[in-house]
């Protein structure tokens, strides 16, 4: 894991060299052990890199690593899993490696296939190629984009960082707000502006699954490269579970102790017991609870004996958790939902204490295996709209759905009379069109919901509704919780994490895997996941494979904080609510506080949360120019 930066300009601006180490020490965070820049003789290009130190911890991994002739030069934030196989089939082509870093196959993979080489690489990475002639750049996210890459147009080109705040060293660049992104924010299932906005209009983050030309400080058109199948085949328990220990193997290969983030939960805890299966031992675990009879503290610490660990736990402190808050949104350079981020904050604090660079953790099961606790619902209605599939019930669900406008019935409706891809557009469509009046000055077009969600789809048959959902879930509305919070807190703190549950081909079995083998038709708080379950049942105990599903901090909830411990804080902020350069209606925001104190359900606490994030953003950082 590591932090990057590059920089492509129209013409040599003279600067390139100290705009780019501005840049690279303001990331330092996210690679303290090493640092290194690069920079075109004429100035008009150049990448800069933060290590830290995984795989080959000598100086050789250290990069911008370049190739034989010294015409191209790299810089990767991530880990390469199938880095070894890569290896030896290019050393047959003759190509001469300079270390045993994994990033380095990229570079040689690269010259032989071009942008082809997204297509060969098992892990997650987000990486700068540069070509060393012509200063073009090639970028790359990863299929899942458990790495960040952002990039901004300058005056004098275009700049890329794993960070926003970095390109703010870069000079003139335009801090203007862009209000759809702050549209798509406040909407119920997101808990982060979704890709490829961000909270300024100049800057863009590039979308999972996508790569990027920049050529002489000109940023072309991202270019999607995954697609994969979501047409349901017949899968056993058998394949899940070779898929699994798989993942895991890979993502044991590390030159520094690997520590596992241990829930008590079926997918923590399956991830250590694989682990040990394959030669692990005495593995550092870490938990994190409201206090120490929280239940799930109380799971962790049963599976932590079972499985022979040594258990840290660490408990919720609300103002502690404040300031990591603060941090997040600096770290982060725009609005996001504070929980469960400021939970997996004070996790890695303690990890970084104890000296440990890699853990483990079970991101990414519920949502490609259908364990969160609406499954079954979402499941229940796939199966009768699959069964009344015809533009005769879509134009009848939709003359019923102006009747019943609101509530679940209505909802119900409006999914029943749009066509697969475009459900959860209508949703959102649906939603934005009484909340957006309500809040902004000059509400965001509806049309930009449908151009964020609806091009996911693009090119995919017929989908159940859960499965449509599900992987708008995975590749967008989950970010927050999956990939975001995989890097943000832990590269606050210089710690890599590892997701096995995130490993490519076992994500391609599930996204193949019938929903009837994933969610039982009977309703129960333990539903979901039932094929992982089954490939689990003789390794995990029942009382853990079958708990009721819970959220990680599940018993520290939103609602409760800012109810509690943040009252004060939410009071302060709302006394003189800031417009957000003109955005919002003041009148708005100070009605939407008082229905919240009130406890008015139009105001939920995810809503509240939202709102009091763009203000604690604006406080710490500023808006506009």
């Amino acid at each position: 894991m590591c932090g990057l930066a590059a920089l492509s300009f129209h013409a040599p601006p003279g600067n390139a060299e100290v705009v780019l180490q501005a840049m690279s020490k303001h990331i330092a965070h996210r690679g303290p052990d090493d640092h290194g820049l690069m920079v075109l003789e004429n100035g008009s290009a150049g990448v800069a890199h933060r290590r830290l130190s995984i795989i080959d911890l000598s100086p050789h991994g250290r990069q911008p690593l370049v190739n034989e002739d010294r015409t191209l030069a790299l810089v990767c934030n991530g880990e390469i899993y199938n880095h070894q196989e890569l290896r030896l089939d290019l050393e047959a082509k003759g190509h001469r490696f300079t270390s045993h870093s994994d990033s380095e196959v990229i570079l040689h993979l690269y010259e032989e296939i071009g942008a082809d080489v997204v297509l060969k690489l098992k892990g997650m990475f987000a990486f700068v190629i540069l070509n060393l002639q012509t200063g073009d750049l090639f970028c790359a996210r990863d299929p899942l984009g458990k790495k960040p890459l952002f990039y901004a147009k300058v005056p004098q080109g275009v700049a890329v960082a794993s960070e926003i705040p970095a390109l703010f060293k870069v000079p003139g660049l335009e801090r203007a707000i862009d209000s759809e992104a702050v549209g798509l924010f406040l909407l119920r299932n997101l808990r982060n502006i979704p890709d490829p906005k961000t909270i300024y209009q100049a800057i863009r983050s590039l979308p999972p699954a996508h790569v990027l030309h920049i050529e002489k400080g000109i940023a072309g058109e991202a270019r999607r490269y995954w697609h994969p199948s979501l047409v349901s085949q017949p899968t056993t328990p058998a394949d899940v579970l070779e898929a699994f220990d798989l993942a895991v193997k890979r993502r044991s290969i590390a030159d520094v102790e690997i520590g596992v983030l241990l829930s008590g939960g079926v997918d923590s805890t399956a991830i250590v017991d694989s682990l040990n299966r394959q030669g692990a031992s005495d593995l550092r675990s870490y938990a994190f609870g409201v206090d120490e009879h929280d239940e799930e503290l109380m799971r962790a610490r049963r599976a932590a004996e079972m499985l022979g660990t040594r258990h840290t736990e660490i408990h919720f402190h609300a103002e502690r958790q404040h300031a990591l808050f603060d941090d997040l949104l600096r770290h982060h350079g725009q609005p996001i939902m504070a929980l469960p981020l400021t939970h997996a904050m004070m996790l890695f604090e303690a990890i970084q204490a104890d000296g440990l660079k890699v853990v483990m953790a079970g991101h990414g099961a519920d949502e490609v295996f259908y364990g969160y606790n609406g499954a079954q619902n979402l499941a229940s209605f796939s199966r009768f709209n699959d069964a009344f599939p015809g533009p005769f019930s879509r134009v009848l669900a939709g003359a019923l759905s102006a009747l019943f406008s609101t509530g679940r019935l209505g909802e119900t409706l409006r999914l029943l009379a749009h066509k697969p891809g475009q459900r959860k557009t209508a949703l959102y469509q649906h939603e934005a069109s009484t909340l957006w009046p309500q809040l902004f000055k000059s509400p965001p077009a509806l049309a930009s919901i449908a151009a964020w969600s609806q091009p996911w789809f693009a090119g995919v048959p017929r989908l159940s509704y859960i499965d449509e959902a599900a992987f708008l879930g995975l590749m967008q509305e989950n970010a927050h919780a999956l990939t975001i919070s995989g890097d943000l807190p832990a590269m606050a703190h210089g710690i890599e994490v590892r997701c096995p549950f995130m490993d490519q081909d076992l994500i391609e079995l599930a996204l193949t895997t019938p929903y009837d083998d994933k969610v039982k038709r009977t309703h129960n708080l333990s539903g979901g996941k039932m094929i992982l379950k089954r490939a689990l049942k003789d390794r995990i105990p029942a009382d853990i494979l079958y708990a009721p599903k819970r959220g990680f901090g599940y018993f520290v909830q939103e609602e409760a904080v800012l109810r509690g411990p943040w009252k004060a804080r939410l009071d302060e902020a709302f006394a003189a609510p800031d417009d957000l350069s003109g955005l919002f209606n003041v009148k708005a925001l100070l009605d939407a506080k008082s229905r919240f104190d009130q406890k008015d359900p139009s105001v939920p606490a995810i809503l509240m949360a939202k709102l009091y994030a763009l203000q604690r953003f604006q406080c710490l950082q500023g808006f506009g120019g």
